[in-house]
């Protein structure tokens, strides 16, 4: 699943608001991914941000929500979102501008897909983290964390990131859970 409108503001307000809330000045903010431009969209509503950079891998699905997910035209259509088509590893890596947060709107880091690299503590210590301005902040989604699905890939990014990171936080997404039915959406 990539998105769904019944509660993907739960998803993305999480992922977004915390962290520029908690910063004391976010002006440049990258995403890595974030491809539908819903996260966007939520960086866009904080008057500080200047500059979005938002990296997705995959044009097809970009052009394909921005030309069909109208609740996030405006977002694309910003001047102050830089668009790239690119891998966000390479793109940081090739960056020399530093960012107050860093956002991984990924995909889950399936062995052999194309995010698996973006979820590694040697990702964190040796290109995310120098890429981050004083007081820079990174959030990433981290998979279901049910009951029965946290071990899918929710404990090991969990665990590699507090060997990285100081601080963490939670949100329960119920659509990203494997246990919900088509009924429990309605």
């Amino acid at each position: 699943m990539q998105s769904t409108e019944v509660d993907e503001f739960i998803y993305h307000e999480s992922l977004i608001h915390p962290p520029l809330l908690f910063h004391p000045d976010p002006k440049r903010v990258f995403i890595m991914g974030g491809g539908e431009g819903s996260a966007a969209r939520e960086v866009l509503r904080h008057k500080t941000v200047e500059r979005v950079v938002m990296c997705d891998i995959d044009e097809e699905v970009v052009e394909f929500c921005r030309t069909y997910l109208t609740v996030n035209r405006d977002a694309f259509q910003s001047e102050k979102l830089d668009l790239v088509i690119n891998d966000a590893r390479a793109e940081l890596e090739k960056s020399r501008e530093k960012y107050d947060v860093i956002v991984g709107d990924l995909a889950d880091p399936v062995e052999g897909g194309p995010c698996y690299q973006l979820y590694t503590k040697s990702f964190y210590d040796h290109v995310l983290e120098p890429k981050l301005a004083d007081q820079g902040i990174f959030v990433t989604q981290a998979g279901p964390a049910g009951v029965l699905t946290h071990k899918e890939v929710f404990s090991s990014i969990y665990n590699t990131l507090r060997h990285v990171f100081k601080r963490e936080y939670i949100q329960y997404v119920l659509t990203f859970s494997s246990l919900v039915s088509k009924d429990d959406l309605h």
